[in-house]
């Protein structure tokens, strides 16, 4: 009996020291072969404001359709012991997050160089990141910054965080 319950609570310590790969390079190529680029969504499951970017952004319909019609989407939660590999790093999500010097909630985009193409922290409206994935969908990060995309192509962005109820 007491050989059953050491193996039960090797196998379970097993379990919970699970970790996936997330090879952000090899995800590039794939995305590129496709021509689409890399979105990685990086946050913290307590934190308040990643639950609200999952909720109100991220999980509407018209958000979740322009990323898979134009992305590659990667979810990386901080708080599970995944391994993350991106050009010369390779490390734990936890330090993949040092490593870009961002906190939470963070959106990062790729390019076929395996360069970032837009790096958004904070939270953001669903219109405002409609935007945003048009803007790098587009191609537009290469001509210009955000706020001259949005002038140019008569697209309004409301100011951060706000949302109608």
């Amino acid at each position: 009996m007491k050989a059953m319950k050491i193996l039960f609570l090797l196998l379970t310590l097993q379990l919970l020291s699970f970790s996936a790969e997330i090879n952000i390079d090899k995800l590039i190529d794939k995305a590129t072969k496709e021509n689409k680029h890399v979105y990685v969504y990086l946050h913290w499951k307590d934190c308040v404001y990643c639950q609200e970017m999952s909720m109100f952004t991220l999980d509407t319909d018209s958000v979740q359709k322009a990323i898979k019609n134009d992305f590659y989407y990667v979810d990386i939660e901080t708080s599970k012991n995944d391994t993350v590999i991106y050009r010369d790093f390779k490390g734990t999500s936890k330090e993949f997050t040092k490593h870009i010097g961002f906190g939470f909630p963070v959106s990062i985009f790729y390019d076929k160089d395996k360069s970032v193409a837009g790096l958004f922290p904070g939270i953001y409206a669903e219109d405002e990141f409609l935007v945003m994935l048009k803007y790098i969908k587009n191609n537009s990060y290469k001509k210009m910054e955000l706020d001259q995309y949005e002038k140019k192509s008569d697209l309004k962005r409301r100011n951060r965080c706000q949302r109608k109820y």
